[in-house]
């Protein structure tokens, strides 16, 4: 039979581990409730159940624990981007650009984190080479492809990643913050293929002209 601990008991002690974890569920409820401005040393401590004090111990700042979770959501996309297959660079890159965009929409409070950055602060420098990781995974698709005689082999592979990038990117943020307007339910995905086919006939290799 069970029975209720004594009034004022004291509760078991948290590991280190188990509380960090803690913490960070904790940044994305109130992330999810209020957006990230609701994320406050405060508000976490009264979630979690600690002092304000004792965040500290794991996180040095409110920003740290953004990074956190930045990077989190960097690593679930990441996994998404690996998971897009083809069986030539063209077939991938479309596969990749889809992939995205359905994690946006899949994901909405991870891609609002990844991508917000509070005034007036900046990042560090090693977060952000991190975050450049989960770009150069499609970096090595183009390189690969250009390589192989799969795609155009006359342009930089970061210019190319990077327009890619931004062009997916935008789709992806308008329709994530409900901006992308659609006459007809289910046209987002007839926008994102169309800025894919804009993009892959750009990439597709020319034909050689006779001289």
């Amino acid at each position: 039979m069970l029975t209720r601990p004594a009034t004022g008991a004291a509760r078991p002690a948290r590991r280190p581990r188990d509380l960090r974890a803690a913490i960070l569920r904790a940044a994305r409820r109130l992330h999810a409730a209020h957006g990230v401005e609701g994320i406050t040393a405060r508000a976490l401590a009264q979630a979690v159940g600690v002092s304000p004090t004792a965040l500290y111990l794991h996180f040095r700042s409110i920003e740290e624990v953004l990074e956190q979770l930045r990077m989190e959501g960097h690593e679930r996309l990441a996994a998404c981007l690996r998971a897009a297959t083809g069986t030539t660079a063209l077939d991938r890159i479309r596969a990749m650009g889809r992939a995205y965009f359905r994690f946006g929409l899949e994901h909405r409070g991870d891609f609002d984190l990844m991508f917000y950055g509070r005034p007036g602060t900046s990042r560090r420098r090693s977060a952000v080479h991190r975050e450049m990781f989960t770009l150069l995974i499609l970096r090595d698709v183009v390189a690969a492809g250009m390589a192989a005689r799969e795609l155009r082999h006359d342009l930089d592979p970061m210019v190319v990643t990077n327009a890619l990038w931004a062009e997916i990117h935008g789709v992806t943020a308008l329709m994530a913050a409900g901006l992308l307007v659609e006459t007809a339910a289910g046209q987002a995905e007839a926008v994102v293929d169309a800025v894919l086919d804009g993009a892959l006939d750009w990439l597709a290799p020319r034909p050689a002209t006779r001289r």
